[in-house]
């Protein structure tokens, strides 16, 4: 049987549990309470897992014997305290909570433990209830809280160092494109034409801004990322994501320059596009609603 791209789209918003409104807010909530705390094994270990890939990658064109050092990755070692290693017992690991009820102090060591763990965990949790308050418990709503958790580790990965990592980013892009090829978001040729003016409206001001100046203003991962809303959301959104995107990385470059007191300081853009993206794609779908 063959659907119609309108069908296709309705399937897409079925509820898909005979959940409330109320009900389908608190579990996604909850369910957002739990991946933030994942997030944040995410946003501290992936750089330094692409740091020590790159070490790997040097040594191996320069001929240099391996490094001997212990394996490192998302799952292990298991979660332990930054400052003295010592591991994390579960009950320690609880989200938000412990952090209270531990005095935001490391039990072992007793420095203090980063209000940043507790803000990610709540931020998370936050958007999630968005999400579910918005679109219910649907097919449409598990690839926005997909999307939602994936931003929030860009945006902070992207704001510590830099980066927008591709193992982040790359596959988000191709879910959304194979999405699309079963008319959802939006049709197949929609979502490519998006992805491509989202990349490339970036891309066309980065090779200008090198033309004038002489480096590089616009990483590649703010392409990807960009790309990513288009397919999304259509290349009509893509221009007014960046436009709020330009208002809210100004409000992140201000203190930032106030406090460096440099015009040559780099400015993250990825968080400013995350949030500017997420913000359009939900106010989207409230006013279609």
């Amino acid at each position: 049987m063959i659907y119609s791209p309108t069908e296709l789209y309705l399937f897409y918003q079925e509820p898909l549990t005979p959940f409330t409104g109320t009900e389908a807010v608190a579990i996604f909530a909850f369910t957002g309470l739990l991946i933030g705390s994942f997030l944040n094994v995410v946003i501290h270990r992936l750089p330094l897992m692409m740091a020590a890939q790159w070490r790997e990658q040097a040594r191996d064109f320069l001929e240099l014997p391996a490094e001997d050092v212990v394996p490192f990755s998302l799952a292990s070692p298991g979660s332990q305290c930054p400052s003295c290693q010592q591991p994390i017992k579960p009950y320690e690991n609880i989200p938000i909570l412990s952090w209270l009820l531990l005095g935001r102090k490391c039990s072992h060591c007793h420095l203090a433990i980063s209000g940043r763990y507790p803000l990610v965990e709540l931020l998370s949790a936050l958007l999630s209830g968005v999400v579910a308050y918005q679109l219910g418990i649907t097919l449409e709503s598990l690839l926005v809280l997909l999307l939602t958790f994936h931003l929030i580790a860009i945006a902070f990965i992207d704001y510590d160092h830099q980066i927008i990592p591709d193992s982040l980013v790359l596959p988000l892009l191709w879910l959304i494109l194979i999405c699309a090829v079963t008319g959802f978001p939006q049709s197949a040729p929609e979502a490519i034409v998006g992805a491509a003016v989202g990349y490339l409206s970036l891309w066309s001001v980065s090779k200008l801004y090198k033309l004038v100046r002489k480096i590089e203003g616009i990483g590649h991962g703010d392409f990807k990322l960009l790309a990513i809303f288009g397919a999304l959301s259509g290349w009509q959104s893509v221009f007014t994501t960046l436009i709020l995107a330009a208002f809210i990385g100004l409000v992140f470059a201000l203190p930032l320059l106030f406090k460096k007191s440099s015009l040559q300081t780099a400015i993250p853009f990825g968080p400013a596009i995350a949030i500017a993206g997420w913000i359009t794609l939900i106010f989207n779908s409230w006013v279609i609603l």
